[in-house]
């Protein structure tokens, strides 16, 4: 036990680059249902009678994180009630267009940097508090980051090794002996499975989008298993379906912590960072509470509780790194945002052209 906490507090001291970390602090525990704060609010935190009604959140996170955001607006607002009501985004989104009944005042979950205006609709802007902090910023202003998403693979030791391969990156991927032996998402129906092919276009190719990069996705594919399901991608290769999966690192990392005997692999070829977050809905009911929730959800305090608890990467640049390493360490390259709104249509139909001829 001494040597599990003299190593705990040394992660903790470590000097981490302001793109991931803060200099030093414990990490923050979600606070006991019923027990409101009511002296020495943070700044980014509204006073307890300014926020009160009700709340209605429509987002993607899991329970997990559910829990934490429902603990930390029950301690700072016990005035308001919050009622969350979980899907896909593109589900959300068509229940916001279509149900003029619908009383979403936020939508936290599902909304990227590469979205351009796909969703300013039903979305209206807002600049939480503690915008200064961040350090990824939606040019537009409509969105609220709290997230970053960087891919790894999922990787089946005991699968890898009966097979006598190493798994270190993309290229790995295409060896003989993985044919029929990899999972990942379609990029049509799952956000991984983009975030994925953005990710292989960037690193595979001379220059983002070009032949090279689809030659190798092109291989890639006939080696592998499609799903529509970004669940499917971690949960069959740790039921020992599949020796690899292309995913998330946040959730890998998050299954790892709970026991899952998969490797959470980093390609070396290179990697890329996405900005995920939240938005106010243009005809929020409650419009006061939404924005408090903004505040909320682009704090340290938050990013750093779901850190703990389910590893994600916050875009706070004060916020803490639970089990991942920094970005600096993972060759990162930078994506053209608006390029990619503006082509994903038509890279969608490459992919899916591709891989009808080669299934």
């Amino acid at each position: 036990m001494k040597k599990i906490m003299i190593t705990l507090l040394a992660l903790m001291m470590l000097p981490l680059a302001a793109c991931s970390a803060k200099d030093e602090g414990t990490t923050p525990t979600p606070p006991a249902e019923g027990t409101p704060v009511t002296e020495n609010r943070p700044d980014y935190v509204r006073g307890e009678d300014e926020v009160t009604g009700k709340i209605t959140v429509y987002t993607t996170m899991e329970e997990t994180q559910q829990e934490a955001l429902k603990s930390m607006w029950n301690k700072y607002y016990p005035n308001s009630q919050i009622e969350i009501q979980a899907d896909s985004v593109g589900t959300l989104a068509t229940r916001i267009r279509g149900d003029e009944t619908n009383d979403a005042d936020v939508v936290i979950g599902g909304l990227f940097a590469a979205d351009g205006d796909t969703y300013h609709d039903i979305l209206q802007p807002y600049t939480p508090v503690n915008d200064s902090e961040q350090l990824y910023h939606d040019e537009s202003g409509y969105y609220t980051y709290y997230d970053v998403q960087v891919m790894s693979l999922v990787v089946n030791p005991e699968l890898r090794d009966e097979l006598g391969i190493e798994i270190n990156g993309y290229e790995d991927l295409l060896d003989p002996k993985l044919e029929g032996k990899i999972i990942l998402a379609a990029p049509d129906a799952s956000s991984s499975g983009w975030r994925q092919l953005q990710t292989m276009l960037a690193v595979m190719g001379d220059e983002f989008d070009d032949e090279k990069g689809w030659d190798y996705v092109e291989k890639l594919m006939k080696n592998s298993f499609s799903t529509t399901s970004s669940k499917d991608v971690y949960n069959l290769v740790i039921n020992g379906e599949y020796v690899v999966g292309l995913s998330y690192e946040s959730t890998v990392a998050a299954l790892i912590k709970d026991g899952a005997p998969v490797e959470n692999i980093y390609m070396k070829e290179g990697n890329t960072a996405m900005a995920g977050g939240a938005a106010i809905v243009k005809t929020a009911p409650n419009l006061t509470a939404a924005q408090a929730m903004m505040d909320l959800l682009a704090s340290t305090e938050f990013q750093d509780i779901r850190a703990e608890q389910s590893s994600g990467r916050g875009s706070n640049g004060k916020s803490i790194l639970i089990d991942l390493p920094k970005e600096d360490t993972l060759n990162m390259v930078e994506l053209d945002f608006a390029y990619l709104a503006e082509n994903k249509d038509q890279m969608i139909d490459h992919w899916n052209t591709l891989w009808a001829e080669t299934h």
